[in-house]
């Protein structure tokens, strides 16, 4: 017999840590029932085989906010044979909550990665949910999780929890079993929001998802332009830098779906005169529904020799002599994989420390986009 025969299921469990629950006669922090119910999952045996091997924040020495530790959670997520919610409302910590007010918590994007990747590995118990205020990020977590209409054992206390949970792992080991893991991954963008927004049109996708990344900005501290569509001020390293957004409601390969978009910076000068005269940029944001490759972004540039990073939001460009910045975020299928490229872009700029220098092109594009609208302007007056 070989390990990977006698090799246990790698379990999740995705819950806050911190909130207190009712559990052993007192009212305690959800961390001590997170490790109560890895002590008893990984108990569970025939012989000397252990059904199930358990993973919580709590194993691992990184805290909430330290740099890498969204991208560990989300890789856990992803290779876990079953992810648990320990489900109460509370959408989880967020990297700098505290300096923008609207983010994916942790749980939200837990629960999504691992409904993206295989529906049928998701699995949940649910705790009294907590009052979140009205369009707060714990609202739309609970707004999220409704649609996905999952069953799961309703409880009120953290020993009821405690063996919901231990009913709920063993009536998916044997749901597993029966179907093959192997086959319940192949789920991605067939069910749920992503195939509301598959059955819309061009148009319509492409409005919902412009609209769904400058609410996300605009949440991020940004405001809006008035007179210039589609476009959100947003404070960079100081610098007021105007973000465009855009989508690509298909397929890259899709003529029409492209030619919606087509080179954006182009109209940057016309633009430019509708800005106030403090407002830098534009840098242009583009949700796309699928993937993008790097030839691609640079097709859509126009010419090769530029910076192209390729990251987990999708590939970001900019020209060093024009100052033209654009920003392909991928897979943007529906409401939450778009605010979750947004927010992905948004902390690699600052981790990178990308941000100073996309501010300082911003400021240079500025420059050269008021040049452009003045010559433009000299040469109608000739004619």
């Amino acid at each position: 017999m070989n390990l990977s025969e006698v090799e246990p299921l790698q379990v999740m469990l995705s819950s806050r840590s911190s909130d207190k629950v009712m559990f052993e006669g007192k009212l305690q922090e959800m961390s001590v029932l997170r490790r109560a119910i890895k002590t008893q999952l990984e108990s569970l045996k025939i012989g000397d085989v252990s059904f199930f091997k358990v993973w919580i924040h709590e194993d691992d020495p990184f805290q909430p906010g330290d740099a890498d530790s969204w991208e560990k959670c989300m890789e856990k997520t992803r290779r876990a044979d079953l992810v648990i919610v320990l489900y109460n409302g509370a959408c989880g910590w967020a990297m700098d909550r505290d300096e923008f007010r609207t983010r994916i918590g942790i749980c939200y994007a837990e629960m999504h990665e691992a409904l993206t990747r295989a529906p049928s590995k998701v699995w949940a118990v649910m705790l009294p949910e907590i009052r979140a205020k009205r369009n707060s990020p714990d609202a739309d977590f609970q707004a999220y999780f409704r649609r996905q209409n999952i069953l799961g054992a309703q409880v009120t206390t953290g020993d009821e929890s405690l063996m919901a949970v231990q009913r709920t792992a063993l009536a998916a080991l044997l749901s597993l079993a029966r179907q093959g893991v192997g086959e319940s991954t192949r789920g991605k963008f067939y069910g749920g929001d992503a195939l509301s927004w598959s059955r819309l049109d061009f148009h319509e996708r492409r409005r919902r998802t412009i609209d769904t990344v400058t609410k996300f900005l605009r949440g991020r501290g940004g405001r809006a332009v008035p007179k210039v569509e589609d476009t959100v001020v947003l404070n960079i390293q100081g610098e007021q830098v105007a973000m465009v957004c855009d989508c690509i409601p298909a397929s890259m390969t899709v003529a029409a779906a492209r030619e919606l978009v087509g080179q954006p910076f182009l109209s940057d000068h016309q633009t430019a005169k509708k800005l106030s005269p403090s407002v830098a940029g534009p840098v242009h944001v583009i949700a796309c529904q699928k993937t993008v490759s790097e030839s691609q972004a640079l097709r859509q540039l126009g010419f090769p020799d530029a910076v192209l990073v390729a990251a987990r939001f999708g590939i970001y460009v900019a020209d060093d002599v024009q100052k033209i910045q654009m920003v392909f975020l991928t897979n943007c299928r529906d409401e939450t994989t778009t605010q979750h490229r947004v927010q992905r872009f948004l902390e690699w700029l600052s981790q990178e420390q990308e941000d100073r220098l996309l501010a300082k092109r911003a400021v240079s594009r500025r420059r050269i986009s008021d040049l452009i609208a003045q010559e433009t302007v000299m040469v109608t007056t000739v004619k």
